[in-house]
C-alpha cells in the first residue's frame, strides 16, 4: 500500500488545492503514468506528458513536478506536484 500527495501550486508558490490518494497495491515506478492518470481524472485535469526526467526525479526524490510545458492545454496553476508518502 502507498499514498500519493498531489498539490496544485500557484504563481506565489502557495498550495491552491491538495489531495492524498491511497493505492492498495505495492508501488512500482513503471506504473507511475497509470497512477498519474488516476490522480488527474479524479482532480478533473488533463494528464501531463511523462518524460524520462520525470521518472528520474521521482526515483531520486520521491516527487515530481509538472509545469505548463508538460500539459497540452492551459492549466489554472503554475505546476502540479506529486509526492510519494
Amino acid at each position: 500500500m502507498f499514498r500519493l500527495w498531489t498539490k496544485e501550486i500557484d504563481d506565489n508558490n502557495r498550495i491552491i488545492k491538495h489531495k492524498t490518494f491511497e493505492f492498495q497495491q505495492d508501488f512500482d515506478v513503471r506504473f507511475l503514468h497509470a497512477y498519474l492518470e488516476v490522480v488527474c481524472n479524479d482532480l478533473k485535469i488533463e494528464t501531463p506528458i511523462m518524460l524520462n526526467s520525470h521518472y528520474v526525479n521521482f526515483n531520486n526524490f520521491n516527487r515530481v513536478r509538472f509545469s505548463q510545458s508538460d500539459f497540452v492545454d492551459e492549466i489554472e496553476f503554475k505546476f502540479l506536484s506529486i509526492e510519494l508518502i
